[in-house]
């Protein structure tokens, strides 16, 4: 998504007619994946986090120094790529990674009921905030756009300086997407202590139940949202549904790869996917200083499908890359460099 909101950015001036295929796009992008993406990795951060902090402990050392120590060293990560794209999801990652560890000692029950709680009731807070349009902020967009637009290589970092570090303060960011990060986090660690996985994987009846239910609640809300827009009704005003129909179609999206991997089909595709998983952090800020240089520096008059088509190229190299890099190595270049720095101590990184 990093790349066609580049595409608004460079197009937010311009008068142009309306293009059919671009409509198209951006109304399926943004059913399938607005929003889905994120909320998804905010699970498995949560799971990731769960995992290591458990590894740490079991080994004796101090689980909670270190993952203080490895957070602290994300955000210089965080910082670096900003520089490159202004909408970097790294310092978040960092900072409600020290806030979930705060949640740590509780009790896998508790983990989710706090999760679910979290994600129930945050749309009542941004309900409350819209009505009283607290939830944006103009003048750090003006901003933005106003660095952003002079077209040279130090305004365009100080445009996603200000992005980052000013107009993403705006409430709609800093409490309410926020909340639903923390929400999805706690989920994630109490799915990995309840072994929700392992479960799922010996389950096929609690799968497909699991798939039917979401797929259901994720069409209702689908279509609550569509006739809450055609007729103008007053609901959202009291209570949002813009993240739980997020949340609904992640959860479905989600279980329904399970199934498909599960049946032991397009084992090719799941292959790459997890041998490009490895090295993430390093194809993440790979593609956003690739994205600065051709889109925004450059900014190509370009139609929205091959701001896309650009986008899905550049994965495919990487997961080529991915798999030569691993027949050498034995992690991904940053993903060394923040494991050596967190433990401190070098790691091989030859096999």
């Amino acid at each position: 998504m990093n790349y066609s909101t580049i595409y608004t950015w460079n197009t937010h001036s311009a008068q142009t007619e309306s293009d059919p295929l671009a409509s198209f796009i951006e109304s399926i992008s943004e059913v399938i994946l607005g929003s889905k993406g994120w909320t998804l990795l905010a699970v498995l951060f949560g799971f990731g986090f769960s995992v290591l902090l458990k590894k740490i402990s079991d080994s004796g050392q101090p689980a909670s120094s270190f993952f203080i120590k490895r957070m602290l060293w994300l955000f210089v990560f965080a910082f670096i790529n900003t520089l490159f794209f202004g909408g970097d999801i790294l310092n978040d990652y960092a900072f409600m990674g020290l806030i979930l560890l705060i949640f740590y000692p509780l009790k896998t029950r508790n983990l989710f009921i706090f999760g679910i709680t979290i994600l129930l009731l945050t749309p009542f807070l941004q309900s409350f905030l819209g009505r009283h349009h607290l939830l944006f902020s103009p003048k750090s967009r003006d901003l933005f756009y106003h660095f952003y637009d002079k077209n040279t290589f130090l305004d365009h970092v100080k445009a996603n300086l200000v992005m980052r570090y000013q107009w993403m303060l705006r409430l709609s960011y800093s409490i309410i997407l926020h909340l639903i990060q923390l929400g999805c986090f706690l989920i994630g660690a109490a799915l990995h202590r309840s072994r929700f996985f392992y479960t799922i994987n010996n389950n096929s009846k609690l799968l497909k139940n699991l798939f039917r239910i979401s797929l259901s609640l994720s069409i209702v809300l689908f279509f609550s949202q569509l006739l809450i827009e055609k007729y103008e009704w007053t609901f959202n005003t009291y209570y949002n549904l813009f993240y739980p129909e997020v949340l609904s179609i992640m959860t479905c999206t989600t279980i329904g790869i399970i199934w498909l991997y599960q049946t032991g089909k397009v084992k090719n595709i799941f292959s790459a996917l997890q041998i490009a998983g490895k090295m993430t952090l390093t194809h993440y800020i790979v593609q956003n200083i690739i994205s600065f240089i051709l889109f925004i520096c450059l900014k190509p008059d370009w139609a929205l499908h091959w701001y896309i088509l650009t986008a899905i190229l550049v994965f495919i190299l990487q997961i080529f890359f991915s798999r030569w890099w691993f027949k050498r190595f034995n992690y991904g270049l940053l993903e060394w460099l923040w494991r050596s720095l967190s433990y401190g101590r070098r790691f091989p990184l030859k096999k």
